[in-house]
């Protein structure tokens, strides 16, 4: 009996022994496999920064490529950060040049140095590039499925892909010029892009929170440099300048009051609310100096929205709330009628909204330029009821002033093939298909983002999930009148968005799960609901 069980333990250690053996060669596989495609990444990386150095023979190139290389590293171990690295990028950096320098309208952000120039995508772009392909090798390396996931927004956004990817075929194939038409493509690339990484990144309430971080101090800082410009190189005279920073900084700015306005409706984040009031003088100066009307018109329209969402989310604070819009309403109305014909700061909002309807002066001339184009637009429109393809100019019937310093082939605006109305441009490119492929995209989107607010329980995220849908239709009001839909910063900001709306009810399913699993675990601390308490 002895001897049976001996054999039967040396029979049984020695399956151990076989199955120890296999599973540590598998596992020095796996480990050869990840050193090898480690290092020919290193090697791709390094082999062009190296051939870089020694032909530019810069410093300063030195330093930023050292800089560049600690960043990929950085988010090849952890590419949620690369995330917040996109979302910093698209609030902090200029995508062109200013009159006045504050140094992040000058680093390569969207633009190459003239060194480089020529390459057929920009530094953010190869960089969202290779944060999606860290994702899908991570992925491929812990066994999970590569394939990056595109949510309940893949069928809209593929059909609005394919009705660009037609204006291209026809703009190249019926003289098209090919820089214009990469420059016109590109940003529906990065709303893609971005909605992609939004999706496949965001796991955690956390991380939401996070990004209201970097939204809230990115702006301040913008905020800060808007008051240097005014304070500093233009010694407080604004007479002769129009703007003071990018014109997309404007719309983060609204977007944090917006938030500040969700704060008081929804749900109160007390570190984040005290911050924003902190920077909220630097705030209002600099959005107030640079002077882009349709943004007041925008936040107007997110706080509407925000407040409906509310009212209809909240039943037992409904009356309240209406007789507090209403209020609102009425003392808002009074305060542009009062205001729109006065002086100094406190008359700025008030005669910028007044102006988008009854314009006067530079306004008047400025809408007057809008107005033809729209109506060119229109125009191209009938001729071309397919679309016209991208690359070319739109018609002129009525000819647009000439601008001299707006050359496309200079690397400046090139205002005869994109009109500040982007809705418009799109449908003139893209026809009559084209036009209702970007309404059923941004439709499909603020219909789900209703359901998805409705359907949420979580007060945090259902905050954020109304500050998103109104922030959508912000991005709408904009980009009827100033290029919105055309500059980078917006649409990687849109994108971002997109996809963070999408991924708020699987990040609640599994915040629920985990607080089931650990009824101690949270992640954002908790704060006082709207009502809560003093109803």
């Amino acid at each position: 009996m002895d001897i049976r069980l001996k054999s039967k333990s040396t029979v049984s250690s020695g399956g151990m022994g076989v199955e120890t053996v296999a599973s540590s060669q598998q596992e020095r596989a796996r480990s050869e496999r990840r050193l090898f495609i480690r290092v020919s990444i290193g090697v791709l990386i390094l082999a062009p920064v190296l051939i870089l150095i020694g032909v530019l023979s810069s410093f300063s190139l030195m330093l930023g490529l050292m800089l560049v290389i600690g960043v990929l590293v950085v988010v090849a171990r952890r590419p949620i950060l690369g995330f917040y690295m996109v979302a910093c990028c698209a609030v902090v950096f200029e995508q062109f040049s200013l009159s006045t320098p504050i140094l992040t309208d000058s680093l390569p952000i969207y633009a190459w140095p003239p060194a480089l120039a020529g390459l057929v995508e920009r530094p953010i772009g190869f960089f969202m590039l290779y944060i999606l392909a860290v994702i899908v090798i991570r992925r491929w390396l812990t066994r999970q499925k590569p394939l990056l996931r595109g949510g309940a927004m893949k069928g809209p956004l593929a059909l609005f892909l394919l009705c660009v990817g037609w204006a291209l075929v026809h703009g190249l194939t019926s003289g098209g010029i090919l820089k214009i038409i990469v420059i016109e493509i590109r940003p529906f690339w990065y709303l893609f892009m971005c909605y992609v990484l939004a999706y496949n990144l965001l796991t955690e309430k956390r991380q939401i929170r996070n990004f209201l971080w970097f939204l809230i101090l990115c702006s301040a800082l913008k905020s800060l440099q808007g008051v240097y410009v005014v304070l500093g190189p233009l010694h407080g005279d604004m007479k002769a300048q129009h703007d003071i920073l990018g014109h997309e900084v404007s719309f983060f700015f609204v977007m944090v009051l917006l938030v500040l306005i969700a704060f008081f409706l929804q749900y109160r984040d007390k570190a984040q609310m005290w911050v924003i009031f902190l920077t909220l003088p630097t705030l209002l100066y600099s959005l107030e100096a640079n002077q882009r009307r349709t943004d007041y018109v925008a936040l107007i329209i997110g706080v509407g929205i925000v407040w409906v969402l509310t009212i209809v989310m909240n039943p037992q604070r409904r009356k309240r709330l209406l007789i507090i819009l209403c209020t609102c309403g009425v003392l808002g109305a009074g305060y542009v009628f009062g205001f729109a014909h006065s002086g100094g700061v406190i008359g700025e909002p008030a005669r910028a909204v007044y102006s988008v309807f009854h314009p006067e002066g530079a306004d008047a001339s400025s809408n007057a330029y809008r107005d033809v184009e729209d109506f060119d637009l229109l125009y191209t429109v009938k001729e071309n009821p397919l679309g016209m393809g991208f690359g070319k100019k739109f018609l002129q019937p009525l000819p647009l002033a000439q601008l001299a310093t707006d050359d496309p082939t200079a690397g400046g605006n090139p205002y005869e093939y994109i009109p500040h109305n982007t809705i418009y441009w799109i449908w003139m490119r893209m026809g009559y298909i084209g036009y209702f492929a970007l309404w059923f995209l941004f439709g499909s989107l603020i219909i789900r983002g209703c359901i998805i607010v409705k359907q949420l329980k979580d007060r945090y995220l259902q905050m954020i999930g109304m500050i998103l849908v109104g922030a959508i239709f912000m991005e709408v009001a904009v980009a009827f009148s100033d290029y919105q839909l055309y500059f980078f910063r917006n649409v990687i900001f849109l994108g971002l968005m997109m996809g963070m709306l999408l991924k708020l009810p699987e990040i609640e399913a599994k915040e629920e799960q985990e607080k089931r699993e650990d009824p101690d675990h949270k992640l954002v601390p908790a704060r006082t609901p709207v009502g809560s308490q003093r109803a």
